[in-house]
């Protein structure tokens, strides 16, 4: 579903470039759940977003669901980003001047023919906003913002939904639900969910973990469950090296 080809993202500062991401390869099926860390300033946020087709590599490829976005003009991008990626921000930037209903079938109504009120409807129950759907983002609470943008996240049914810090802004309570309502739509249509978090807790619960440190992958983990079922085609890499297998 992603492919990522040694990918690299600097600024170039006059003379004096500051490289964010160094030359990352990485190959992310359909349906996975991706979790990735690292401490501020490791380049996983840059990462995410250059996954979503909102910024450009410097050098490298990236592929999702097999259209290069790296090499695409905006318009594609955006044909690209309409369809296949619902995104999810820390700070849920909804559109203040619309409706909670209003801010998720907006995205229907630009990238999809057809009248999707009633899915847009059906989205709001799902993330149970029932009785909030004619509300402004003024009126409602931050976990209330957040789950009005799953539900704009969800409505196209993206292949991908790409979530950064979505708890980041949320307190325990509301942080739990917004990550159950992100696993559910994961496991219940298959959607590839990329995550960026700080939570170890949240990143314990994914398919698998990427470690990003100083602009590199130093791990890229799937879970204990997969190794001790001794799957072929497991991998652990640290620091780009497979890890041994002990069957002492």
């Amino acid at each position: 579903m992603i492919e990522v080809r040694n990918v690299s993202r600097w600024i170039q500062n006059g003379a004096r470039r500051v490289e964010i991401l160094k030359g990352i390869s990485l190959a992310i099926p359909a349906g996975q759940f991706i979790a990735i860390v690292g401490a501020s300033g490791s380049g996983k946020s840059t990462l995410l977003g250059l996954l979503a087709g909102l910024d450009a590599p410097s050098a490298g490829e990236i592929w999702l669901d097999g259209v290069p976005i790296h090499n695409l003009a905006e318009s594609g991008l955006a044909r690209v980003r309409g369809r296949k990626i619902g995104f999810v921000f820390q700070s849920y930037q909804l559109i203040q001047t619309l409706t909670a209903l209003e801010n998720v079938l907006l995205p229907y109504e630009l990238n999809v023919e057809g009248n999707g009120l009633e899915r847009a409807r059906r989205m709001l129950e799902e993330v149970g906003l029932r009785d909030r759907m004619d509300h402004y983002p003024v009126q409602l609470s931050g976990g209330e913002q957040q789950r009005v943008a799953l539900a704009r996240a969800f409505v196209v049914e993206p292949a991908i939904v790409m979530a950064d810090e979505p708890t980041g802004n949320l307190d325990s309570v509301n942080g739990s639900l917004v990550l159950d309502l992100l696993l559910e739509r994961n496991r219940k249509s298959g959607t590839t969910l990329v995550l960026v978090t700080h939570d170890s807790e949240i990143a314990g619960q994914a398919d698998r973990k990427i470690v990003l440190k100083d602009g590199l992958v130093v791990e890229d983990t799937l879970p204990l469950a997969t190794v001790a079922a001794g799957s072929s085609d497991r991998r652990v890499a640290e620091r780009g090296e497979p890890e041994e297998e002990n069957h002492g």
